[in-house]
This record gives structure tokens, C-alpha cells and sequence, in this order.
């Protein structure tokens, strides 16, 4: 798969301050502006016209400007210079809306965030703004590439940390409203950035930004990844649940290798305005089935209800960073009536926690092995299996299920894992061999 290049309704995604690695962004062919079709030097920044910044070239392309590496002759660094399109500088509508990406950028003083340097404004539309340059590659590039669960483990974190960025951001009364994958970069030492606050919508105090706030049908955003209040232009509507919405939606792509919505454009958008997508728990073909806690907090993410969202991006990245501490990666099994779990005898090769049903624990007669004896009867929240596991033993009885029963099954080397790294798990094994011996005993 490749990474989406989608484009907000109304206008197009701006470029991204930073040279992605192995290959720049293709920007396509430059804008024409003059008769020899490139953008004249006046026209970037009179950093180049003094001599103090030399222009590297263009890096990236969005719908109102582009990016350009820019070397710093005094400070000896490379920044990122980002230019409105000579086209759309006339128009006030864009021109204000390049300034208010500057300058709210600049106002969001967080590690999540690239720092802004300067604004230049000029008489006719012209503006221009120089920014850190950060090497690194987009989290949908990192998406595509994942083939292990420690990749997915390394983007749940990195989602965690935007969640972080989101929260001071709300707290700064600003929605970014135009989350995606290709939206938020990752370095090499583990800096994430949320990018692009071209569509970011300022709630309270405006005094940040220069024009009105948007009409009421106003839409604007990348459909794919966005809100239903959002995609029907309910502008009042927008808040922080908003953005919450987006980080489920860039999480439902990690685990299914697609965006919520799908399509066209216009398809998309009018999927999204009904919050109409297969919930993740119900797609086909995926790489793997996402652990039950994981479903959980997507479900709870995108629910189109923003009532019943995480309430912040606080919230939402506490439940991420609990799922990564936990390690709640462990399959979910349905079990009939009757089934024979595990079976007396059997090498452990798994542990089960019982989620729902009842299942009862059968040993055979030592003297008559034809019969049965029923020791006890687990319910929801019980554990049974671990013990053979951890102590490297047959299975000393059978668990059938009494009625349907859903387990989270936990596999011996998880166990393995957790007996060989922690003090926690050399405690368990040691109570699991002593309860045998017990047993064994009695």
C-alpha cells in the first residue's frame, strides 16, 4: 500500500516541513510565476534576497504553499521555508488562512509541535514563514511498512505522544481538525510531530486568528479520517472529540491497513457525515485480530456519538499507554457447550482468563479412570491452565465448558516471557510449582 495523499474538501493539505527519508516528496512540477515559470527570490523571503538564507530547492507541495529547504548562512543550519502559492496570494480568504496556520503553529509552544521562527507578510498576499526542519519519515509510511507486533507496539506509542500534543493544543482552545497519518512525522530519536494546522479550528478566544470562524456548513478536513459533526460542517459542533475521533480513525488504519472510509471523495465524505464504516471488529482479511482492549478503545474513539468518545485526547492516550503496559495482545476464543478446553495429561501450551460462561475442572479417578470427579466450577474473571505452564508440567485435570464460554487465551511464551523478565512472573512460577506439589500431595 502507499501512503494517502488525501486532500481536504475545501483545500488542499498543505506541504510537510520536513525531508522524508530514502526519497524527497515528489512536489510535481513548481507553480509558474513570471515568464520563466519559477518562483522569484522577492517572492520567498528577503532572507534570500540579503544573502542570509540560500534557497536548497523545493521539498513538498500542499494546496497553499510549498516547502523549501532553506540553508542558514549565519546560524549554519537548514530550516524549512514554507511559501504561499504566488496564485492563491491574492485571494484573502487563503492568504489569511496561511497566516493563521504561522501563526497558531507558532502559539502552540509543545515539543509536538515544529517550531516557527518567523512570518513575513508583504502589501499584495505575499507571505512566507521559516520553520525547524526536521529529517524523518510520515507515521503512514511507518504504517505500511509494520510487519511485527513490536512495529505496531512503536506506532500505538508514537499515537499516545500525539495525544499528548492534541491535549495542550485543546487546552490552547485549538482543534486540529485534519489528523491523519500522513500529518504526524516520526525522527530517528523519538520525536513526533503533529503537523499541517492549516485547517485548525480556534474555539473561545480567537484573538489567535484574524478572520470569523467558518460558516455553519462550512467542511473542511481530510473525509477519511474525519467526524461526522465534522464532515456535515457542524461547525459548533467541532471540539476536542473531534481530534479524538481522527487519532481512532489513524488507528483503525494501522490495524487494518485502511482508512474508515474509502473511495472517492465524495463517497468518502458522505460515508463519514452518516459515520458509516465496518466497525474493526467485524473487518475481513486483516493481518492479524486486534486484541480485545485494542477493538475496545477504537470503538470507543470513533463512536460516531461524540457523547460517548473519549472525552480528551488525555484520556484517550491514558487508555494507550495502559493497553501498551498491560500487554492485553492475547486472542479472544469462543468455546461451545461441551468443548473440552484443555485435557488432563496434555502438554500446557496456553493459560485462559474467562471472560463470560462457566466451565467446570475434571480429574480422573487414580483408581478407576472411567470416572470423573469434578473438582470446582470457574466463572468470568477466573484463570485456569497457567499453573502447568509455568511449571513445565502435564495437565493435572480437564476443563470442559459448561455452557458457551469466551476466553482470552494467553500463549506459554507470553508466560515464558513473563516468568524469564520479571520478579513478578519468578513469583508465579515459584506458587505454581508449590501449588503441584500440593495437589499432588493431597
Amino acid at each position: 500500500m502507499t501512503p494517502e495523499r488525501d486532500a481536504p474538501t475545501e483545500l488542499l493539505s498543505d506541504g510537510l516541513p520536513w525531508l522524508p527519508r530514502p526519497q524527497p516528496v515528489d512536489a510535481g512540477p513548481a507553480p509558474a510565476a513570471g515568464a520563466g515559470g519559477a518562483v522569484a527570490k522577492s517572492l520567498l523571503h528577503p532572507g534570500i534576497d540579503a544573502g542570509r538564507l540560500r534557497d536548497e530547492g523545493e521539498i513538498a507541495r500542499g494546496g497553499m504553499g510549498a516547502i523549501h529547504r532553506v540553508r542558514d548562512r549565519d546560524l549554519r543550519r537548514d530550516v524549512a521555508l514554507k511559501v504561499i502559492h504566488p496564485g492563491l496570494a491574492g485571494d484573502p480568504r487563503y492568504a489569511r488562512r496561511f497566516v493563521n496556520e504561522a501563526r497558531i503553529t507558532a502559539a502552540l509552544g509543545h515539543p509536538g509541535v515544529v517550531p516557527v521562527h518567523d512570518l513575513v507578510l508583504r502589501p499584495d498576499g505575499h507571505a512566507s514563514y521559516t520553520m525547524r526542519l526536521v529529517e524523518g519519515r510520515r507515521l503512514g509510511a511507518l504504517i505500511d511498512a509494520q510487519a511485527t507486533r513490536a512495529d505496531l507496539e512503536f506506532i500505538l506509542q508514537c499515537l499516545a505522544r500525539v495525544c499528548d500534543t492534541l491535549a495542550y493544543a485543546h487546552s490552547r482552545g485549538v482543534v486540529h481538525c485534519d489528523l491523519k497519518p500522513d500529518n504526524i512525522m516520526v525522527g530517528d530519536f523519538g520525536e513526533v510531530y503533529v503537523m499541517d494546522w492549516g485547517c485548525a479550528h480556534v474555539v473561545g478566544d480567537r484573538s489567535l486568528v484574524d478572520d470569523v470562524p467558518e460558516s455553519e456548513d462550512s467542511i473542511v478536513g481530510t473525509p477519511r479520517y474525519m467526524a461526522p459533526e465534522q464532515a456535515r460542517g457542524e461547525q459548533s459542533r467541532i471540539d476536542v472529540r473531534t481530534d479524538v475521533f481522527a487519532v481512532g480513525a489513524v488507528l483503525y488504519r494501522a490495524l487494518a491497513g485502511r482508512p474508515p472510509y474509502e473511495g472517492p471523495t465524495a463517497a468518502a465524505l458522505a460515508a463519514a457525515q452518516r459515520g458509516e464504516f465496518t466497525p474493526i471488529d467485524h473487518l475481513e482479511g486483516m493481518p492479524f485480530k486486534p486484541p480485545p482492549m485494542l477493538t475496545a478503545i477504537v470503538n470507543k474513539a470513533m463512536s460516531p456519538d461524540p457523547l460517548r468518545r473519549h472525552a480528551s485526547a488525555a484520556d484517550l492516550a491514558e487508555d494507550l499507554r495502559d493497553f501498551l503496559r498491560g500487554g492485553d495482545w492475547y486472542a479472544m476464543q469462543v468455546f461451545a457447550p461441551g468443548c473440552e478446553i484443555v485435557s488432563e495429561g496434555d502438554w500446557a501450551d496456553a493459560a485462559y482468563i474467562i471472560t463470560a460462561g462457566r466451565c467446570e475442572v475434571r480429574r480422573r479417578d487414580p483408581a478407576d479412570p472411567r470416572r470423573l470427579h469434578t473438582l470446582r466450577v470457574l466463572e468470568p474473571g477466573d484463570v485456569f491452565g497457567e499453573a502447568a505452564v509455568f511449571a513445565d508440567v502435564p495437565r493435572s485435570a480437564s476443563v470442559v465448558a459448561l455452557e458457551e464460554v469466551r476466553a482470552i487465551v494467553v500463549g506459554r511464551s507470553s508466560l515464558e516471557q513473563l516468568a524469564d523478565r520479571t520478579y513478578l512472573g519468578k513469583f508465579v512460577q515459584a506458587l505454581a510449582k508449590r501449588f503441584l506439589e500440593a495437589d499432588s500431595r493431597r
